[in-house]
């Protein structure tokens, strides 16, 4: 028997499909992200999953704008009602654009987040014997003097070192990947402040014919949330009613945090599959608490990656961070959101980031950092996105002839079943095809960006 194909949309604006894109003189609908979905068969081999989620590309004809990626069937227009409007979101890739965020941390150095040292990068690519990539693989980087860490491949088979961050000297340095019961190894220098490690396995990848992922949301509950809270949960239940009906595994959970003195500083609502039952869990989640400004994101960002059960075989772990606040930075026996994105990257666990209306400069630095060191990224409220009152952390800005945004924007729900869908799709990519390496993504002609033709 053949795969059973399944393709799905969701409807974007136009900066979403393409940043170097030129506006149509006639007006034209909406173009649509369009995902393809494998759905193996009793007799499907392993190796069939590699097309799953193969392609997002434009599609002129799609189905109606009620569906989502990932969803196995077009949804009621009214599967997803809620008191709230979707939330309008950008998105920013600090990877992508890595040295113009180096540049940016310089211009915010009055504030006081912590420094964390990201001047130098590689990226450890595994490949198997095909030259496909090889998720949740264990990468040890060592240095001359024998100090040591571990980082864990994402779906695309990579994983980000920041060696200077990572407490490793000297320019010279080993990487090894053990994983698919093989090993590989490779020399390499830090002469340049950029490059790719490539490691090849001798063996073949062996992936489950429907994959793992896991996907948390750390949730700020406080009552400056108030006025977006409505439309966060309508997101998270958008987000797990599609899921629940794709053609990968998945596991959902969250973290809901306040601040010390609030009726509780982290509430748990442990990874499950029942992803009915965690929306109905989710509706019951209010706004309340929180006087100064600062809350509790440290302990929050601890709890979800100590206290929710993540999946190690899974292929994809996804973290969402949603908050209006920077984290206190000035509590006694707290925990450190730098030191725990080192553990999320060493785990293979990709912090997206989600900045609400009326996130302040450090708030916006703490994010964006927590983002960019774990290999995920930085998503925004735009200004009115969530109504009326949002004042947003982001506002579009030009640039290719003026007629796209810098950043995808779209509905936040689209972003986010989006992101689950690329990080997917690379399980089929090129783990060579790296958006920034050696040049910013921003700095390219619009024809040669891959964060517009990827």
């Amino acid at each position: 028997m053949h795969p059973r194909w399944l393709v799905l949309s969701v409807p974007v604006l136009a900066p979403a499909l393409s940043a170097c894109a030129r506006a149509a003189p006639d007006p034209a609908p909406p173009p649509r992200l369009a995902l393809a979905v494998v759905s193996p068969t009793a007799s499907s081999p392993a190796a069939a999953w590699p097309a799953a989620a193969e392609s997002i590309a434009a599609s002129p004809a799609a189905p109606p704008p009620s569906t989502l990626p990932i969803a196995a069937a077009p949804l009621a227009p009214t599967a997803f009602a809620a008191a709230a409007a979707p939330i309008a979101a950008g998105e920013w890739d600090d990877n992508a654009n890595y040295r113009e965020f180096q540049q940016w941390l310089r211009t915010s150095e009055r504030l006081p987040f912590h420094r964390v040292d990201v001047s130098q990068r590689r990226f450890l690519v595994v490949r198997d014997v095909d030259g496909r990539p090889v998720p949740r693989c264990p990468v040890t980087v060592f240095d001359r003097e024998q100090r040591r860490t571990t980082l864990t491949t994402a779906a695309s088979g990579r994983a980000v070192l920041f060696p200077r961050a990572e407490g490793l000297r000297g320019d010279e340095l080993r990487a090894t990947a053990r994983c698919e019961r093989s090993t590989a190894a490779a020399d390499f220098s830090l002469a340049a402040g950029d490059g790719v490690v490539d490691l090849r396995l001798s063996t073949a990848r062996d992936l489950p014919a429907r994959p793992a992922i896991d996907v948390a949301f750390v949730l700020d509950t406080t009552g400056s949330m108030d006025e977006e809270i409505a439309a966060v949960k309508s997101t998270i239940r958008a987000v797990s009613r599609s899921l629940e009906h794709g053609s990968v595994d998945v596991r959902i959970g969250m973290v809901a945090y306040k601040d010390r003195g609030d009726e509780y500083v982290t509430r748990v609502y442990p990874m499950t599959t029942d992803l009915a039952a965690f929306g109905r869990e989710v509706a019951d989640v209010s706004a309340s608490g929180g006087g100064d400004v600062p809350e509790s994101v440290n302990e929050a960002v601890h709890v979800a990656l100590t206290r929710l059960e993540w999946d190690p075989g899974a292929v994809g772990r996804y973290a969402f961070l949603v908050g209006d606040a920077p984290p206190h930075l000035d509590y006694a026996q707290d925990f450190d959101y730098a030191a725990d994105a080192r553990d999320a990257a060493h785990r293979g666990i990709q912090v997206f980031t989600i900045a609400a209306s009326g996130m302040d400069g450090l708030g916006q630095v703490v994010w964006r950092q927590i983002a960019q060191y774990t290999g995920a990224r930085n998503l925004f409220v735009l200004r009115g996105g969530a109504g009326p009152q949002s004042t947003g952390a982001g506002d579009p800005r030009s640039s290719c002839g003026g007629t796209q945004t810098r950043y995808t924007s779209d509905n936040l729900d689209g972003l986010i079943l989006a992101d689950i869908a690329r990080e997917l799709k690379a399980l089929s990519g090129d783990p060579l095809r790296i958006a920034g390496l050696d040049r910013d993504e921003d700095a390219k002609p619009c024809a040669e960006r891959l964060i517009a033709t990827d």
